[in-house]
């Protein structure tokens, strides 16, 4: 039997052969990133991109759909590949190991995919995806907030300008507000309206906003299996139907 053989008897010949030649992007194989990405592969889509530019953290154990002690150091998008093709070796992954600056994005976002998933969770890198994707007309899902929460019944798919209880969507928002973007563009998501746990201080004592080795010091952000990787769940679910419906 194929690895596909129980997705054909829900799709059907002709889906599977759409999935087969279909390209999708994923933006952040954090805890929700890396659940979408394994479920395209498993679902039997033939091409991916796959962007990251972060090494696998033993803090990312508790969450990491590919995330294992003997990958901690490694790169996430690497280790992806791996799991990826020990499921599908046919299967086509591109890894762009780079970060979503301004200046670089349109360079570093491929053009022509079928379908594209924003997985990131650092505002600057998230605004630019977005501001891209609007920008090129693509067809897009992105993830809000996730960290923080252990209700993943709570998720729900809309668009960005009717999500509430989510810090980060509303500092998307803002953003995008000021790029010229308004609810007149359609920016669909997953956002979940639980509302989340406060982040920890750093460890290290640092203070959360300040530059320290040129870079701003973030606080710890609390999280669990559930949510991020439901969230994921749904985005490549939202992706692969939207395959269907063309």
């Amino acid at each position: 039997m194929s690895y596909n053989d129980r997705s054909r008897i829900i799709f059907g010949d002709t889906v599977i052969n759409i999935l087969q030649h279909s390209h999708i992007c994923i933006a952040g194989l954090g805890g929700v990133g890396a659940a979408a990405a394994m479920d395209l592969v498993r679902s039997g889509v033939g091409q991916l991109t796959v962007i990251d530019f972060d090494t696998i953290q033993e803090s990312n154990l508790n969450r990491l759909y590919f995330g294992y002690a003997d990958t901690v150091g490694r790169p996430k998008t690497e280790v992806f590949t791996e799991f990826a093709k020990r499921i599908n070796p046919d299967i086509v992954i591109h890894q762009c190991g780079h970060i979503m600056h301004g200046d670089a994005i349109s360079a570093i976002l491929p053009e022509g995919c079928d379908f594209y998933l924003d997985c990131i969770d650092t505002l600057n890198p998230k605004v630019n995806l977005i501001a891209e994707l609007l920008k090129r007309s693509c067809r897009f899902c992105s993830s809000m907030g996730t960290a923080g929460r252990l209700e993943a019944e709570r998720l729900k798919v809309g668009t960005l300008w009717q999500v509430h209880h989510c810090t980060l969507a509303a500092k998307v928002r803002g953003r995008l507000r000021k790029l010229g973007y308004s609810e007149q563009h359609t920016i669909p998501c997953v956002w979940s309206d639980e509302p989340a746990t406060a982040p920890a201080l750093p460890p290290d004592g640092s203070i959360p906003g300040t530059i320290v080795n040129n870079a701003r010091v973030r606080a710890v952000q609390g999280s669990a299996p559930f949510v991020p990787q439901a969230a994921g769940h749904i985005l490549a679910s939202l992706a692969v139907r939207a395959l269907i419906r063309d």
